[in-house]
């Protein structure tokens, strides 16, 4: 009897895994959209209020630049990009998601393209997104980025 008690309960581990990395991935996938569309309202509702946003930025020889914003902040910092820059394409690939507690990491490669002050800038950017569900609802709660540009 206890071995099947801990068939069930693995079983039940292991599905609440999936719902993790299933939730992570389409709140991943949303995330995307709204970078793709400029959809800064859309952006906002995937960041959870107290979401942290770490930005590491790696400009050829000189050392890593540590960046930390508040949701507002990085809100801010996108929509000023939107703003600004023209042809802005954004893709991304090499997806992975690892299942952490309440919620997941979802790593993944971000490129970016875009025209600025008639030059055009690419970043690449080794990105990971937390969620976490909260009251029912599952949102961002951490961004880690580290970002070559050129």
């Amino acid at each position: 009897m206890r071995r099947i008690y801990r068939l069930c309960l693995l079983g039940l581990l292991a599905s609440s895994t999936l719902v993790h990395a299933d939730v992570a991935s389409r709140l991943m996938e949303r995330y995307v959209q709204a970078l793709q569309q400029k959809d800064g309202a859309a952006l906002a509702t995937l960041l959870a209020a107290d979401a942290r946003i770490k930005v590491t930025l790696l400009m050829g020889r000189e050392p890593p630049m540590v960046i930390s914003l508040t949701r507002a902040e990085y809100l801010q910092q996108q929509r000023a990009l939107w703003n600004f820059a023209n042809d802005y394409a954004v893709t991304v690939s090499d997806r992975s998601v690892l299942e952490k507690g309440e919620g997941a990491a979802v790593t993944f490669e971000q490129k970016e393209r875009y025209q600025l002050l008639q030059g055009t800038l690419n970043r690449n950017s080794q990105m990971t997104l937390r969620t976490e569900s909260r009251d029912g609802k599952s949102a961002i709660t951490e961004i880690q980025a580290r970002i070559k540009q050129w």
